[in-house]
């Protein structure tokens, strides 16, 4: 898709996976293409949003949904006969996460399957009682392994964006057709909000196992997660870690809601139900 907006057959990134998007590098790499043909794409509010070089091996590309262009980039787009086009930034956004998420395919072999369709009936329980109903938009599926959130998500009505650090995970979740390539991301949870623009819901399934050692991780997880969400649902598999998430979701400054979940006695058995005051 990335290739067909640019107006391309082909082209590939300079940037090697979705979480080197905020590298200024790739901007001057890209200013150095010895090149004589340019496309630059600009968003609905003619903003640069990439832009592509072809060389004698074919069509480098920048993504600057996450960065700017530089003023030498610029200078060379000038210098060369540079053709400029125009797409909505959201369609922009997905087509980059779709390229990169098959790139990751390409090179990570999925983990064993850990899909389970009882699990999934019991979480769309829990999240239509919690939410009351059905939803629309945007919703984060933070930590989201091999996507059993997203595929709940879907049922719904809502439009899930994922990530997780877990590379064989998200290559599972792919695979399976769980997750899709233009709704995820290979990234660090800890830095989710360099990433994404807050939206109105979010899910943190399954969180943990948290320990003393680990607790920090979890923490600016659980932080990032709230910044970029309105109203959001936490499970465990403990109480003592649900605990530890009301606490800092509390720090957060957010209404807690913690209850069992008698649906299901070990991966989702408590909730965290939080809210913007």
């Amino acid at each position: 898709m990335a290739a067909i907006l640019l107006d391309l057959d082909d082209v590939e990134f300079l940037e090697p996976s979705f979480d080197r998007l905020l590298d200024e590098t790739y901007t001057s790499m890209l200013a150095c293409v010895r090149a004589s043909e340019g496309h630059l794409l600009i968003n609905e509010r003619e903003e640069p949003i990439a832009a592509a070089l072809k060389d004698e091996k074919g069509w480098k590309a920048c993504s600057f949904t996450m960065r700017h262009p530089t003023g030498t980039l610029f200078d060379r787009l000038e210098q060369i006969d540079t053709e400029i086009y125009q797409e909505k930034q959201s369609e922009w956004e997905a087509a980059v996460r779709e390229y990169f998420s098959l790139k990751m395919m390409m090179k990570v072999s999925p983990s064993v399957e850990d899909f389970s369709t009882d699990r999934k009936e019991k979480l769309r329980e829990l999240v239509r009682e919690t939410w009351r109903g059905e939803k629309t938009g945007p919703c984060l599926d933070a930590c989201c392994g091999s996507g059993m959130g997203s595929a709940v998500l879907r049922t719904i009505g809502m439009l899930p964006l994922a990530f997780d650090n877990d590379p064989s995970l998200l290559s599972r979740g792919l695979t399976a057709g769980r997750l899709l390539p233009e709704q995820t991301m290979w990234i660090d949870a800890g830095r989710a909000s360099q990433y994404l623009k807050p939206v109105g819901h979010g899910v943190l399934l399954m969180a943990g196992e948290i320990t003393r050692f680990n607790s920090p991780i979890w923490k600016s997880i659980t932080f990032q997660t709230l910044d970029l969400t309105t109203r959001t649902i936490i499970t465990t598999g403990t109480e003592r870690e649900a605990r530890l998430l009301e606490g800092w979701c509390l720090e957060n400054g957010r209404e807690v809601r913690m209850f069992e979940n008698c649906r299901d006695p070990f991966y989702d058995r408590w909730v965290c139900d939080v809210r913007k005051k």
